[in-house]
């Protein structure tokens, strides 16, 4: 732990250490708290999962994201993207009967997303519409969120 605490402290004396990262994991909230792990395939292109709580189950979500630059840093940036989730839970009718719900669907994402260069925090708001096939079918279009992670060179 120590050591990991060193070598952070060392990496963020370069100022521009945390500005593009690799890797990047933490929380996103839209009303409940999931986890959200950014993977920076290049300085334009990423991929991220988010798994999230739905009824007593959860879902998965994968989206590619196109980043680009905003206010004329590379430490604020754009990004769009679309993907797919699939929920899945119980849900339980009467007289103990169990059924399993299966939602599967399709995400698009719109999103501002900052790095600060003496931490490595990178924060984020997005807008991730989704369009669901089954068990709630059809567009939801207020799934806004924020999310805080740990950038990861």
């Amino acid at each position: 732990m120590v050591r990991l605490l060193l070598i952070i402290i060392a990496l963020s004396i370069n100022s521009n250490a945390f500005s593009q990262y690799k890797y990047a994991a933490g929380v996103r909230f839209h009303g409940q708290a999931g986890v959200s792990v950014k993977n920076n395939k290049g300085s334009k292109t990423s991929l991220e999962g988010m798994l999230h709580g739905f009824g007593n189950g959860a879902k998965g979500t994968l989206l590619f994201e196109i980043h680009q630059k905003a206010f004329g840093t590379g430490k604020w940036r754009f990004y769009y993207g679309a993907g797919g989730h699939l929920g899945v839970a119980s849900k339980y009718k009467k007289y103990d009967y169990q059924e399993t719900i299966t939602q599967p669907g399709l995400d698009g994402i719109l999103g501002l997303e900052h790095t600060f260069t003496e931490l490595p925090i990178n924060i984020s708001v997005d807008w991730k519409p989704e369009f669901n096939f089954f068990y709630g079918p059809g567009l939801n279009l207020y799934n806004v969120g924020f999310s805080a992670r740990l950038a990861i060179l």
